[in-house]
């Protein structure tokens, strides 16, 4: 039989209970990220003191589709990277993802492709690469010490074949060097490729042309991730925030924005 004191905590006790785990609950998805960027056109980058480009709008529709709060902040990519790894609740974009990362943070996915290709000039109409061999026929202008470069060196490619230059703006140094006939070839990245011609004030689609697509290393895109604290339910929830977004027309009208399909 319940004594009196009995029947009067019971009833306390469940619904305190309840509010417990529902302001927990609450308090878990108001919860704030820090979102870490770096200047990075047309992927991640600052134009009129605004944070702009095609992974930064992939990313700010994802957040706002999966009603997470946060703040976008961009700064130099070691500083970058450093607070995103060391960060509570922290997420960075566009980054890489490769062995020696893998287990710094949480990867939620891929948010933009990072299609990599050699561009001529569309009025080079003898140029003809089928594979990687016919590529050292020509004059490569190459960043010093860049993806690309690194991958031609890998594939065996002489120094010789390369004119190597390096710098803030090498990218639109070397697209400079092929308009004017120095270099034949230009291996870049498709979206910067067609961000740099279009800031020149050229139409992409009439002044270059793809000649080989870089499939290697054209493979992954570009990641967002978290760091290691950040919520499970958070991360679900963006995930399939993503996965929803990347099958909609806005999601391929982004990347159309942004010159993913150059070649055409």
């Amino acid at each position: 039989m319940m004594n009196k004191d009995e029947i009067i905590m019971k009833p306390v006790t469940l619904p305190l209970c309840f509010f417990i785990f529902l302001f927990f609950f609450n308090s878990l998805y108001a919860q704030s990220l820090t979102v870490y960027t770096e200047e990075f056109p047309p992927y991640n980058y600052m134009a009129n003191g605004v944070i702009t480009g095609m992974s930064t709008e992939v990313v700010e529709a994802v957040l706002k589709q999966a009603e997470i709060a946060y703040d976008i902040k961009s700064y130099p990519w070691i500083r970058t990277y450093n607070n995103a790894v060391n960060g509570t609740n922290a997420l960075i974009y566009s980054i890489s993802r490769r062995a020696k990362r893998e287990k710094q943070f949480q990867w939620i996915g891929v948010i933009v492709p990072s299609i990599q290709s050699v561009f001529a000039l569309k009025e080079r109409g003898d140029i003809t690469i089928k594979s990687m061999n016919d590529l050292k026929k020509y004059q490569i202008g190459t960043t010093i010490g860049d993806a690309r470069e690194t991958y031609l060196i890998n594939k065996g490619f002489d120094l010789k074949t390369f004119q190597r230059i390096s710098g803030e703006d090498s990218y639109v140094r070397n697209y400079k060097k092929l308009k004017s006939g120095r270099i034949e070839v230009w291996p870049i990245p498709d979206a910067v490729a067609f961000y740099i011609a279009n800031n020149a004030g050229d139409d992409p689609a009439r002044i270059l042309q793809k000649v080989y697509e870089l499939s290697d290393i054209s493979k992954d895109g570009y990641y967002l991730a978290a760091s290691l604290d950040t919520s499970d339910i958070i991360i679900g929830k963006i995930k399939k925030a993503l996965e929803k977004f990347g099958t909609t027309p806005d999601y391929r009208n982004i990347l159309k924005k942004y010159g993913l399909e150059i070649e055409k």
